[in-house]
């Protein structure tokens, strides 16, 4: 009697028989990697071919297809974590200019100041808080109409890439502090 079925062997002649065995270690070959269907078989995506020529073929494109990934994705890679920081360091200068240009402002509206004390202010503020990080700083201070100072600070930040420029500008508004009379 057959194990797998409960049908004996006498009753199916000899060929069907061995037809039948045939068949299923046809199908114990392939229950992983080949499945039957409509179009013919087909493999699953992932696993390998059961036949020893043909797994040594999908190993050496396995292992192609990795190394092809990893040289693309590699500088890939690389350009992101490179233009990361560089976002960084722009935003840090921007950041830094903003905040200067309100320390030169509320300098120059102070009651009493002049507009060079809010150029110094500013200056004063970008060497000691972030002393390379904003290249080629430029300050301006002037007096609009309505007495309020005005402080302008311009300048580059730091570039990983030679050939990118990135500018920085920020400026800063505050009404002047004075003593006026009423009437």
């Amino acid at each position: 009697m057959d194990p797998h079925t409960a049908v004996p062997d006498a009753v199916f002649s000899d060929a069907v028989v061995s037809s039948a065995r045939r068949h299923e270690s046809l199908s114990a070959l392939s229950v992983d990697s080949v499945t039957d269907s409509p179009q013919g078989p087909s493999r699953s995506r992932g696993a390998p071919p059961r036949w020893p020529g043909i797994r040594r073929w999908w190993d050496r494109q396995r292992c192609d297809t990795g190394l092809a990934e990893f040289v693309v994705c590699l500088p890939v890679f690389f350009l992101l974590v490179i233009g990361g920081v560089q976002y960084a360091l722009w935003s840090h200068a921007s950041h830094l200019a903003r905040a200067a240009a309100e320390q030169g402002s509320q300098v120059a509206s102070g009651y009493g100041s002049t507009p060079m004390a809010g150029t110094q202010a500013a200056q004063r503020f970008i060497a000691t808080t972030g002393p390379g990080t904003l290249t080629n700083p430029q300050v301006s201070t002037s007096t609009l109409p309505g007495d309020v100072a005005q402080v302008t600070v311009t300048g580059r930040a730091q570039a990983l890439i030679p050939w990118l420029d990135l500018t920085v500008s920020a400026t800063s508004n505050a009404p002047r502090q004075e003593y006026r009379t009423s009437g």
